[in-house]
Order: C-alpha cells, then sequence, then structure tokens
C-alpha cells in the first residue's frame, strides 16, 4: 500500500507504478516480485520480460513508467538494451541489475544513461524502493527542466523575432525619414523654381507696360499675362496652405449641397486655358441618375481640377484626356483617363505620397508642380469618406484615376 505522504514527496499521481523486469531467469522475477512485494509504502505493478530480443523495442513502446534490466541477457547485455534504447527515444527511466562486483560495471551503467545501478547481492526492499523513487524524481525533473528550457527557448525565439521586427521597422523607418529628407530637399527647391517662374513674366510684363506707357494695345496683353501668372502664384500659395492645415489636422470641411455637374464644370472652367493651350482632346462623360451630393463643393472642385490638371500635365499636347462621372453604391465615382506615359506599376501607390513626381520618360526630366497635387487628391477625397485609386494601363501606357465620393459623408453637418 502507499501512503498520500510518499506519494507527494516523489510527486506521483495516485495510480500505481507500472515497472517491467527484463530478465531471463525467472528466480530473479520470482525475487524481484518479492522484494517489491515488502515496499509498504507505494504501490507497484509488476510485469517481466524474459525475451531480452524484445527489450528494445518494449522499452521504446513506453507502457511502463520504469524498467529493471538485468545485465547479463544471454547473447546481449543490459547496458546494450540500454544504449539502443535510449537512442531510439525512450524516456523512462531504466535501472540496471547485475550480480557482479565489478566497480566497472558501474561506471559503465552511468555512461549509458542508466538511472542507477543495484547489485543484485546487496538488494532489500528499502534499497529498492530508493532506487526507484530517486529514478522517477530524476525523470521528474528532467521533464521539469527541459519544459523549462522549451519554455525559455520559446521565449527567447519570440523576443528575437519582436527585436528582428523592431529592426526591420527601424531600418524601414530610416529608410523612409532618408526618403522623406530627400523629397524635401526637392520639394524645397521645386517650390523656388515654381515661384520664381511666374515672378519672370511679370517683371517683363510691367517693363513693357513702363516703356509702352498708356498704349492700350500693349497694356492690356500685359495686364492679361500679369493676371494670369498672380492666379498660378494663388494657387500655389492656396495648395501650400491646405497641405499645412491637412497636415495639422485643423482643415473642416465647410459642407454644402451640391451636384456632380457643378463640380465638374467648375473644375474644366477653372483648367480650360490649360487644356486649349495642350491642344488635349478633352470630353466629358456625364452618366444619368448622378445623385445629389452634400460636401465641401471648394475642396472638391480642387480635387478634380488637380486630376484634369495632373492628366493634362503628363500627356503629350494633343493628346486624348476624358473625364467620366457616374453613379456607383451610394455615391459618385469621378474618372480620370489619358494617354499618356503611364504609370510605373511599383509606383501605383506612391503617386499619392506628398512631395512625390513621376519623371517623364521622353527626357528624363520632372513635371513641372510641387509634388503635392495628388496628396491633396488623396487626403481631401478621404476626409470625405471617399476613397482613391490609381491605374496604369497595358505596357504601362495611359493612365487613370478614380476617385469615389459618397452622396453624404457620414460627418456632414445638414
Amino acid at each position: 500500500m502507499k501512503t498520500d505522504a510518499s506519494a507527494s514527496e516523489v510527486g506521483m499521481s495516485e495510480k500505481p507504478i507500472r515497472l517491467m523486469l527484463i530478465d531471463d531467469d525467472e528466480e530473479d522475477y520470482l525475487l524481484t516480485r518479492d522484494l517489491l512485494e515488502g515496499i509498504a509504502d507505494i504501490e507497484i505493478e509488476l510485469d517481466w520480460l524474459a525475451d531480452a530480443d524484445r527489450a528494445v523495442d518494449v522499452i521504446c513502446d513506453g507502457g511502463c513508467d520504469l524498467y529493471l534490466v538485468d545485465y547479463s541477457l544471454g547473447r546481449i547485455d543490459g547496458l546494450a538494451v540500454i544504449r539502443e534504447a535510449l537512442a531510439r527515444g525512450a524516456s523512462a527511466p531504466m535501472i540496471l541489475l547485475t550480480g557482479l562486483d565489478e566497480r566497472a560495471i558501474d561506471l559503465d551503467a552511468m555512461r549509458a544513461g542508466a538511472a542507477d545501478f543495484l547489485e543484485k547481492w546487496r538488494l532489500n526492499p528499502t534499497l529498492l524502493e530508493r532506487s526507484i523513487r530517486y529514478s522517477l524524481q530524476e525523470k521528474q525533473h528532467a521533464e521539469e527542466l527541459e519544459r523549462r528550457v522549451q519554455e525559455r527557448t520559446t521565449e527567447l525565439a519570440r523576443a528575437n523575432s519582436a527585436l528582428q521586427a523592431q529592426v526591420a521597422e527601424r531600418v524601414r523607418a530610416e529608410e523612409a525619414l532618408r526618403t522623406a529628407d530627400r523629397r524635401k530637399d526637392e520639394y524645397l527647391s521645386t517650390l523656388a523654381h515654381e515661384l520664381r517662374n511666374p515672378l519672370v513674366p511679370i517683371r517683363n510684363a510691367l517693363e513693357i507696360m513702363r516703356l509702352a506707357g498708356s498704349d492700350p494695345a500693349v497694356f492690356e496683353p500685359s495686364r492679361a499675362m500679369i493676371e494670369r501668372q498672380v492666379k498660378h502664384l494663388i494657387r500655389l500659395i492656396d495648395d501650400l496652405m491646405v497641405v499645412a492645415r491637412i497636415s495639422r489636422g485643423m482643415i473642416k470641411l465647410k459642407y454644402e449641397s451640391s451636384s456632380a455637374e457643378r463640380l465638374t464644370a467648375t473644375a474644366v472652367e477653372n483648367l480650360q486655358p490649360f487644356l486649349t493651350k495642350r491642344r488635349h482632346d478633352f470630353q466629358v462623360d456625364l452618366a444619368e441618375g448622378l445623385p445629389p451630393l452634400r460636401v465641401d463643393s471648394e475642396r472638391l472642385v480642387q480635387v478634380l481640377y488637380n486630376l484634369l490638371h495632373n492628366a493634362a500635365k503628363y500627356t503629350q499636347p494633343g493628346g486624348r484626356i476624358r473625364l467620366g462621372v457616374e453613379p456607383e453604391g451610394d455615391g459618385v465615382l469621378f474618372r480620370v483617363r489619358d494617354d499618356g506615359p503611364g504609370i510605373p506599376r511599383d509606383m501605383l501607390q506612391a503617386v499619392f505620397e506628398i512631395f512625390f513626381q513621376v519623371k517623364r520618360p521622353d527626357d528624363d526630366g520632372v513635371a513641372s508642380g510641387l509634388g503635392v497635387g495628388l496628396w491633396l487628391v488623396k487626403r481631401i477625397v478621404e476626409l470625405h469618406g471617399g476613397r482613391v485609386e490609381a491605374r496604369s494601363g497595358a505596357d504601362e501606357r495611359g493612365s487613370e484615376f478614380l476617385a469615389w465620393i459618397p452622396a453624404t459623408p457620414p460627418d456632414a453637418e445638414e
């Protein structure tokens, strides 16, 4: 019989310990059975295997908690059985029994991986019980240590993975910072160029007006040219102000009742001089059944203007540009298509980043502008609860920009 206290000390469950004796001598089996019956503190169920040839397979099957392996098993010895069983993954402890009094066997048993070494002629219930307890405790401790090592290994692997992710994220962040810094420098250079460009014709026009005096034939064209350049400057500065306000989260949309037809007409009217100058084949396709809109009209006109201006700018003079307007879902979809050089597919997302500009394939130069137009398009559309998308035609010829606007944005004020 076993007691609760003794079972707790070994850390065993209430079920009996299953023990197998591997010995080809029946007298040894009977002796071992008698010794085990003399153990009162723990309950043990004893099995016996006399066939040494099956020993390794039986041990590896794992049917018992512990194995007593005799050293002398006919043509093989117990050390060979223990070695092979461990090599094949056996986990139950194995105690080597021998009738010989040799120190060398004790050392060989430890090297082979035996949990303990017992000399038969010294065996008694107390010694056998102590060896069984020790062997099972050692196995339990080894399993606990392995579990802790596995947990620690898992934690280290997780920490290493997190560290690698942090390093990768830092590398991406540093690369993004370098890219942003490079674009900022390019932007400042472009900004200076864009702001200076209108000043040259303005200065020339003023000089012509000074020399011409009050001659209307000279004065009026110069005045008109100055007016165009001033409007261009105002538009640049307005874009910069909107960029700053959106970036700082200070912009508030002014919702009002409008229509896709009215927004389209205003944007086209504003861009018409540039379209005419570039001699583009431009056409507007308005579908029927367009829903009324509640939007910030000024901002959405800016969206359409920027999309059309972008198409007109990148399309060669005389190119084809189409603006399609159609109902989609609970909103309106605006499509701007051109037959220009197109956009490389790996840049279809990048074109909406601030200060980003696509190089023209024909002259390897950069189209004029500040690189904020499409960024403004995306941010304004998203502020309305809509979405934008850039597409490139077959063989990266021609581009298409889509902007979907809900008829009534979720936060539109009545």
